[in-house]
């Protein structure tokens, strides 16, 4: 135990222990994203898919859900553009982005100290991530076709979008659509990983804190 206080530089036991988590979380996370990035979300994709579509029909849309040039997800919506329907293709960057939840999750969870019960961590992890996968894809596509519909409420670096046939979108529904892409895009994957860690772990969460009432 003295070994590990000198190495991590800590002055007390809590320190250090702390020091330990910060350091595992990173070298976890450094080691698991490239094999993630490259084959682990493809792979994790591939098998959500199915139930991808079966959310996106809650939320409006088709179901449809091919697989594009790219690798990325041609989504079917009721929407039409000149008379066609349109599909929205979500890219496999922005899948990969939306699925960075998992290894991030893996990362806090395995660091000291751990969940005593691993297990049951692990079944509502991934349950709790694969249902925010697909809330967010649904999320950046309503959000695009908001902005498709509401060209006004578009950001600038939007670019160019296709002109769809349908009535623009009420005004606050557009809005929480497009806030709810850039959520989704950015902060969701690493919000949820937090939040399941310190739901799950309250050990581990009053190590961090420095609140032993946090355990119960």
């Amino acid at each position: 135990m003295a070994a590990w206080f000198k190495t991590l530089g800590a002055k007390t036991p809590e320190e250090a222990a702390r020091r330990r988590f910060g350091l595992w979380s990173l070298g976890m996370f450094i080691l698991l994203l490239p094999p993630w990035w490259l084959w682990g979300a493809d792979l994790a994709a591939m098998g959500l898919r199915p139930l991808a579509g079966l959310v996106f029909r809650l939320f409006g849309l088709t179901g449809e859900v091919g697989v594009s040039a790219d690798g990325g997800w041609s989504v079917g919506t009721h929407l039409t553009s000149g008379g066609v329907p349109a599909t929205y293709e979500v890219t496999q960057s922005a899948l990969r982005r939306l699925l960075l939840g998992f290894p991030l999750a893996l990362a806090f969870l395995t660091a000291p100290p751990r969940t005593p019960r691993p297990i049951r961590a692990a079944v509502v992890s991934l349950v709790s991530l694969t249902l925010l996968f697909a809330l967010s894809v649904t999320s950046l596509i309503w959000g695009d076709l908001a902005a498709q519909l509401n060209p006004a409420l578009a950001p600038p670096s939007s670019g160019v979008r296709q002109a769809l046939d349908q009535p623009p979108l009420p005004a606050l529904v557009a809005q929480i659509a497009i806030i709810g892409r850039y959520i989704g895009m950015s902060v969701a994957p690493l919000i949820a990983a937090v939040l399941l860690w310190a739901a799950l772990n309250p050990a581990g969460r009053s190590v961090i804190m420095d609140d032993d009432s946090l355990k119960d």
